[in-house]
């Protein structure tokens, strides 16, 4: 009896054994599991347009900067799937726009073109439309300024001035603001040969040759790009340039003086940029330069724009365009104060 009892203990210490031993472990992690997978947030989306694009242009149709407008318009849409709707908004030598977008702050689908003369008009008239209000983007090119006039009455400079002295009042030059770089080459005209200039002002360079062809002004300050075609068909001469750098790689401009060839100290870069309302997104912002600089490098704008129009290629963007700018704003700043625009 005891020899059965004590197999019996043997055989249930035996049984206890072995459920002790086949006691399951915990399973290892898998060498692919990431721990951090399912704590680390989602990665956020590439910012993408939604809607069209509120492309404004300050200046009235037919202008350098309308064309301008129309023709980044239109290159945009090779890189992006948002329409760009230009509406022109212009008045107060660009500042009806401008004050348009930035009443727009926050706003990612607004841009407008931006030039000097948007820069010297809130200088002059509304700081509060200043170029470090809006969300600067880019610049695409540079051009020149020049001295266009009725063809034929003057052969040179020279010859423009003499006569203005001898007619007091007579000789009008238009632009299109009160400070920009068409009324500081006239001021300076003024200052250095004592020209006797009279300066008056039109919504944009487009009205400028208007005026000038139906000999309502003797001449007035436009750009290659806004002239060329004019000049090459003969309907207007340009007396000079206001660059350091003559002009004669453009057609029809070979023989074109500079005003400092003269000796007068005129020295202005016009610029063609793009500028958003105040307080875009940095993702916008990005968005909006990545496809600037492609438009920059696209054929349609290098030879049917830049090239065909006589302007410079020069893209800008960051903090060097924040220097360019603000070296603008001093120049245009010296020049209101020394002309007495501005306090």
């Amino acid at each position: 009896m005891k020899r059965l009892f004590a197999l019996l203990l043997a055989g249930a210490m035996m049984l206890s054994l072995a459920s002790c031993g086949s006691k399951e472990e915990p399973a290892a992690p898998s060498p692919d599991a990431n721990p951090s997978a399912e704590t680390s947030a989602a990665e956020p989306a590439a910012w993408k347009p939604s809607g069209s694009i509120d492309f404004v242009c300050p200046y009235s149709a037919g202008g350098g900067s309308d064309v301008c407008a129309r023709t980044i318009a239109s290159v945009m849409g090779n890189y992006t799937d948002a329409n760009a709707v230009v509406q022109n908004l212009s008045g107060s030598g660009g500042l009806v726009g401008t004050s348009y977008v930035v009443g727009k702050a926050g706003d990612d689908m607004t841009l407008c073109t931006y030039s000097p003369g948007q820069v010297a008009s809130s200088l002059v008239n509304n700081p509060d439309c200043g170029w470090d209000k809006l969300t600067q983007l880019c610049v695409l090119a540079l051009e020149e300024q020049t001295l266009t006039v009725q063809p034929g009455k003057f052969k040179d400079l020279p010859e423009l001035i003499e006569y203005s002295k001898a007619h007091p009042g007579e000789v009008t030059i238009a632009g299109t603001t009160i400070g920009n770089e068409d009324h500081m080459c006239v001021y300076l005209l003024n200052k250095y040969a004592d020209a006797g200039l009279t300066y008056v002002t039109y919504d944009s360079a487009g009205d400028i040759l208007t005026a000038i062809l139906g000999g309502h002004v003797t001449g007035g300050l436009c750009n290659p790009s806004e002239n060329s075609s004019y000049v090459l068909n003969g309907d207007v001469d340009v007396l000079c340039s206001f660059g350091k750098d003559d002009i004669h790689y453009i057609e029809g401009f070979e023989e074109v003086p500079t005003a400092m060839s003269y000796g007068y100290d005129i020295d202005f870069v016009m610029f063609r940029g793009v500028a958003g309302a105040p307080g875009m997104s940095e993702a916008a912002k990005d968005y909006w330069v990545d496809i600037l600089e492609k438009v920059s490098q696209d054929p349609t704008w290098v030879n049917d724009y830049v090239n065909a129009r006589g302007l410079t290629p020069a893209f800008m963007t960051g903090d060097k365009l924040m220097e360019f700018l603000e070296a603008q704003n001093a120049s245009y700043e010296q020049l209101a104060i020394e002309a007495g625009l501005i306090k």
